[in-house]
């Protein structure tokens, strides 16, 4: 699921409404989020999204703790360290791991990609499904759209969903993100897209008025002011 929509205009909240009812089903919401200053550090979101689901698990009792140490050792067999190397807090939980042969390339990246997904899969399950919050996708690296091309193509990823939150202004037919997305397409995979757009002044007059339980009327100037203070938030970034 992808949610676009300008900077500031309220996609990240949205997103972080769905860790209310994923917790309540002992599911694992997880986000990670891409820097326009850091597009060269491969998987850099999803690096962030697993080290938040290692301080999850750790904070887990001594069995769970196990169950996980033995379904993960048997989801990337002999291949632990090239995980730890980039999470090193998987290393609490399965121990130290044998060093692996050094690939390079293509093969280096192709073996991390079906590594990582392994891994994924070992958190994708009916009694705990994993939700993965990739934020500012617009920033992106090459190695992550490879990564989520993976990810959406797997047929085994019923209890694993994706959720993107993008800068539409900032991308166009060409970018990466747009050519990924229409790859995954082609493949049949599922995309649903939810376009936020900033709050008409009718809407946040609204909303002010039921906040301090008066009349639209009386609330108009507030809103006015609230409206003008927006824009001016919004325009930062453009600005900077």
């Amino acid at each position: 699921m992808l949610v676009a929509g300008y900077s500031g205009v309220g996609k990240t909240a949205v997103v972080n409404e769905v860790h209310k009812p994923i917790v309540r089903q002992r599911g694992y919401f997880i986000k990670g989020k891409y820097d326009q200053f850091q597009r060269n550090i491969p998987f850099s979101a999803f690096v962030q999204a697993l080290r938040d689901l290692m301080g999850q698990l750790l904070s887990e009792n001594d069995a769970q703790l196990q169950q996980w140490k033995e379904q993960i050792l048997a989801a990337v067999g002999e291949n632990g360290q090239v995980i730890i190397e980039v999470i090193p807090e998987l290393e609490k939980i399965i121990g130290s791991q044998p060093t692996v042969a050094e690939l390079s390339g293509t093969a280096a990246q192709n073996r991390f990609n079906l590594l990582f997904q392994k891994f994924i899969q070992v958190f994708t399950t009916k009694d705990h499904p994993l939700v993965i919050f990739l934020d500012d996708l617009q920033w992106a690296d090459s190695a992550s759209f490879n990564l989520l091309k993976l990810l959406m193509s797997d047929g085994n990823s019923e209890y694993l969903l994706l959720i993107g939150a993008y800068r539409d202004n900032e991308v166009n037919s060409a970018h990466p993100l747009m050519l990924t997305l229409d790859e995954i397409q082609k493949e049949q995979g599922i995309i649903n897209t939810i376009t936020l757009a900033p709050l008409q002044q009718d809407d946040l007059n609204k909303l002010v008025a039921d906040t301090l339980h008066c009349s639209v009327q009386k609330a108009f100037p507030l809103t006015q002011a609230v409206a003008q203070k927006l824009k001016e938030i919004l325009s930062l970034p453009r600005n900077f």
